[in-house]
């Protein structure tokens, strides 16, 4: 066998993961605006996404029941799921390591989180979510469209 198969192998592989990761975020992006031209004007539309560590001994199931129950407080404040929330597979580069990353858009970027944070029924929920990731390890963003 040649000794090239594997980084070959390895590569193709890399390409392919890269390729079906980049189609997945396209499809879950794809609900948000999309101009059909370069000139053409579009609502900015913000996106967050939080890329989670887990808390020792948590699992995505403890991370799901989390988001059961935040999920309806947060979305009447404007803050909605673009997909699922996405388990880490294969790190194909970085110097990081988490365990989930979630997209999600957010309504109003002065309002949301702010409202988010003043809501009891949020509120009640923090100690879970402490406990379900290390949330000072975990990375959060809000990122809109280049203009």
């Amino acid at each position: 066998m040649s000794s090239n198969v594997f980084p070959r192998t390895l590569l193709v592989g890399a390409a392919s993961a890269a390729i079906l990761f980049c189609s997945a975020c396209s499809s879950a992006l794809a609900g948000g605006p999309v101009a059909s031209s370069p000139n053409m004007a579009q609502p900015a539309t913000t996106y967050f996404v939080d890329i989670l560590y887990l808390q020792e001994g948590k699992t995505a199931a403890d991370a799901k029941a989390y988001f059961g129950n935040v999920e309806p407080v947060v979305a009447a404040h404007g803050l909605r799921r673009v997909g699922p929330a996405y388990v880490i597979t294969q790190k194909m580069g970085g110097d990081i390591e988490p365990d989930l990353v979630n997209v999600w858009t957010v309504s109003s970027p002065k309002n949301t989180f702010s409202d988010i944070f003043d809501d009891e029924n949020y509120l009640q929920h923090v100690e879970q979510r402490n406990a379900t990731f290390d949330m000072p390890r975990s990375h959060m963003f809000l990122m809109q469209a280049i203009k």
